[in-house]
């Protein structure tokens, strides 16, 4: 218990720290549900036993140097599920920025007859890379930026969150860059030193799952994030799943996108799925939208060799979801 009393004081801390926030720097998910783990460290152990996923986000088609998101993670449960592990490295590049983070998540949970509380901690190690050669000036002898030298440097930082649900359920909030980290550029350099300054994201999600008959489910999700300085960020998704196979879905993110969905599970342990961002800001006129496509693999092998059944809830209707 003293697990979960600390991180939620460190979730309390992080709602107090966001009136200072600063900027939006975080890549987005259209499948938000799909990432959850990226999102919110709580989220770690909650799947299956073992739970992998590879992402790629491909935003503003048309655009040169436009944002692309590569992510993969992996992560499971143990000590009777109790505890929950797990790893990811993500890849985003923007423009003449490119993030390397490599981070680890731990997550407590405590059962309860038909729920199940997470209270989660994250830690990463981020490389940024900055090249020169991709920026574009305004005054080409600007004595701040050396347009001929690539520069990388290194931070650190930490996450945290809580997550209670069960498979028809779910509610949580973290907080993202909770020691909001700098990036320092051309450190031996004075006339050129130059600081990146990352900012606290507080995420909120609420989802609901439910159905009129076996064959159909709706699975019904709102996800925002909050950063002080930016436009808050509201997304709601509705998918219908068809006899466990199949999903179809459609999502609007406040202000930005209308976002469509499809996907498909197979070989019971396996799941693909594809967005595609239909933009309504004032992009879209020089963007084709965005695409999105992921790859997870989810699976209970050997449950039954640790004394575990699949069924984790007392009344558990949507177990096979992803």
């Amino acid at each position: 218990m003293q697990h979960v009393k600390y991180i939620l004081k460190l979730i309390i801390g992080v709602a107090i720290i966001s009136n200072t926030l600063t900027a939006q720097q975080l890549p987005y998910y259209t499948q938000n549900k799909s990432n959850a783990f990226m999102i919110n460290p709580a989220l770690t152990g909650t799947k299956r036993l073992v739970d992998a996923r590879m992402n790629y986000r491909m935003q503003w088609l048309g655009y040169e140097d436009a944002p692309r998101t590569y992510t993969f993670s992996l992560h499971s449960r143990f000590y009777k599920g109790k505890m929950g592990a797990g790893l990811y490295f993500m890849q985003d590049n923007i423009g003449p920025m490119k993030n390397s983070k490599i981070g680890g998540a731990y997550a407590f949970h405590i059962r309860f007859p038909d729920t199940e509380l997470s209270a989660g901690i994250g830690g990463n190690a981020s490389k940024h890379t900055l090249n020169g050669d991709k920026l574009f000036l305004h005054n080409t002898q600007d004595p701040a930026i050396n347009q001929f030298l690539t520069d990388k440097t290194w931070t650190g930082d930490l996450n945290a969150g809580i997550y209670l649900y069960n498979d028809r359920f779910h509610v949580g909030m973290s907080g993202y860059q909770v020691l909001q980290s700098t990036a320092e550029f051309y450190k031996n350099d004075t006339t050129k030193k130059g600081l990146f300054k990352y900012a606290t994201h507080v995420n909120f999600s609420l989802g609901y799952n439910f159905s009129q008959h076996p064959d159909f489910v709706w699975e019904s999700t709102l996800f925002a994030t909050y950063t002080n300085g930016v436009p808050f960020n509201l997304d709601y998704t509705l998918r219908l799943h068809v006899r466990e196979q199949f999903f179809g879905g459609i999502s609007i993110r406040l202000r930005d996108a209308i976002g469509l969905h499809l996907g498909y599970s197979f070989l019971e342990n396996f799941q693909i799925s594809y967005s595609y961002d239909l933009l309504i800001s004032k992009f879209r006129n020089q963007s084709s939208g965005t695409h999105e496509i992921m790859l997870a693999f989810s699976s209970n092998l050997f449950t039954k060799k640790l004394g575990r059944i699949n069924d984790k809830f007392l009344h558990q209707r949507y177990g096979y979801m992803f």
